[in-house]
């Protein structure tokens, strides 16, 4: 790639000039600009949404498998080192110029890898949203079928999603989806508090019957009983640990929370990353407490099974009026989140598309420069152009060099960095404005057309897939310890080492 010094020079220049408090620091958009107009307040709602999703109702069966204390134990760890990994990879952002989880990778290990990780996120999110679409499906069948005249059996839970989903289509398409954090998190209180409530008058209730002599065997086994110290086995462990660990998982979200951000500053960033991962505790903690308090041993994998739909007998009104609202809350909170997620979805599938349009313009590039004719451009790319809406002169003539400039970081000739330099050195890219303003991000017809493939794909693995449980199990055990904690680690490793 041909760079031109002296706009190299000015670009960094800009940047470093600009008055913050750590000038190593490259951000995008530069700190004092007015394109960041999120307070601390707007970002940990952001992030505690990003946090809080569907896998918070499996929280209860991880206190029933592995007991109060050390469930407790293991989402104080997991909330610590997830606030670890979050702060290493704004850390990283910062320092290599990255504007989203890809490029920070991008500048660590190259544009292969930037690809690569692209590529995970995408996958692992699209999980993400089959397992959000098999709970829509799960809660709002069972309403539907309250609605008077409607037969228990006449409703198909596939259908409703359908219907959901359709519904959804004007939030699937939007760029930023900031008053759901709010819809999702006040939604989500109403169940936590139903549960709880319901979980105290069990507790209550066992208390009379601790003492009853006349109880047979078989009674005894249906007492209701928490563990408290229970010691769980390994297998039991190795279940419940990803769970916790994704209820705490937002790093696809807190590189553009970032970049959004007033005066982002690391004291600032780090205040933001605490406050939500304590909101996104106390929340998920009380949550998964109540549920386990009310279900007890009999907790299912979604504690909203244990919950029933229609009043029983012994129920008071209170109670069912609660579980109602609390299911609906719940429902709305998830139905939201679909679109929440299908974001950074599709930016990480079209950041893939973004790679390879600036790959395939360095080759034009450089057929330039070596005066050889150049070739027809490719038919997806012509495509992109001609049926573009909003294309504009400037965007048929772009080049990679209008949108990011790439800086390989000198290292030393000798020493373990001069070592490490023979196989890929470290680098800053140099932006004007975040990646989701390049080209391919704003093209109309990529955009609407990710949109499209992301929701018929994910609706058709919903409608395949009967359970979610097999989803949490799947996504939590493999790709969540890779994007949550190996890649941010190695990342800070190699960016802050130089």
């Amino acid at each position: 790639i041909n760079i031109n010094t002296n706009e190299v020079d000015v670009l960094v220049t800009n940047v470093v000039s600009n008055d913050h408090p750590q000038p190593q620091d490259h951000l995008v958009p530069p700190f004092h600009s007015p394109d960041r107009p999120s307070s601390i307040f707007v970002g940990t709602f952001n992030l505690v949404a990003s946090m809080v999703g569907g896998g918070v109702l499996s929280l209860p069966i991880v206190f029933q498998k592995c007991g109060v204390a050390f469930t407790t134990l293991a989402m104080v760890f997991s909330a610590y080192i997830t606030y670890m990994s979050l702060i290493m990879l704004c850390y990283g952002s910062r320092r290599g110029g990255g504007s989203s989880y890809g490029e920070v990778v991008r500048s660590a290990f190259g544009e292969k890898a930037e690809e690569g990780v692209s590529w995970l996120l995408f996958v692992f999110l699209m999980f993400v949203i089959i397992a959000y679409m098999i709970l829509v499906r799960d809660i709002w069948t069972p309403l539907v079928h309250l609605i008077p005249g409607i037969e228990e059996d006449g409703v198909d839970g596939d259908n409703v999603l359908l219907a959901i989903m359709v519904f959804l289509l004007p939030l699937l398409v939007q760029l930023a989806l900031r008053f759901n954090c709010y819809v999702g998190s006040a939604s989500i209180f109403i169940l936590c508090i139903a549960l709880c409530r319901g979980g105290w008058q069990r507790i209550e209730s066992h208390k009379s019957t601790i003492f009853d002599e006349t109880m047979t065997v078989e009674d005894e086994k249906d007492v209701f009983a928490i563990d408290y110290f229970k010691m769980p086995s390994s297998q039991e462990i190795l279940f419940s640990f990803p769970i916790v660990t994704l209820n705490f998982l937002c790093h696809f979200n807190i590189i553009s929370i970032q970049n959004a951000l007033i005066k982002p500053s690391r004291e600032r960033i780090q205040r933001l990353t605490k406050y939500s991962i304590g909101v996104c505790f106390l929340l998920s903690y009380s949550f998964g407490l109540g549920g386990y308090l009310y279900a007890g041993s009999k907790t299912e994998g979604n504690i909203l099974l244990n919950v029933p739909t229609s009043r029983q007998d012994d129920e008071d009104e209170t109670e069912y009026i609660l579980f109602l609202l609390g299911r609906i809350g719940c429902g709305t909170m998830i139905m939201f989140a679909v679109p929440m997620v299908t974001l950074p979805c599709r930016e990480a599938l079209l950041e893939v598309v973004d790679v390879w349009f600036h790959h395939e313009n360095h080759l034009a590039d450089q057929a330039s420069t070596d005066s050889q004719p150049e070739g027809n451009e490719k038919c997806c790319w012509s495509l992109f152009h001609q049926y573009n809406p909003s294309e504009t002169a400037e965007d048929s003539a772009i080049r990679t060099e209008n949108e990011v400039t790439e800086i390989p970081e000198t290292l030393p000739e000798h020493g373990p960095e001069a070592e490490r330099s023979a196989l890929r050195s470290p680098s800053v890219l140099i932006r004007h404005d975040p990646i989701q303003r390049d080209y391919v991000f704003r093209n109309e017809l990529v955009h609407y057309g990710s949109t499209l493939l992301i929701t018929v794909m994910c609706y058709l693995g919903a409608t395949a897939i009967s359970g979610v449980a097999v989803v949490w199990s799947f996504i939590g055990s493999s790709m969540a310890f890779v994007i949550a904690f190996i890649l941010p680690f190695g990342c800070f490793v190699v960016l802050e080492s130089v």
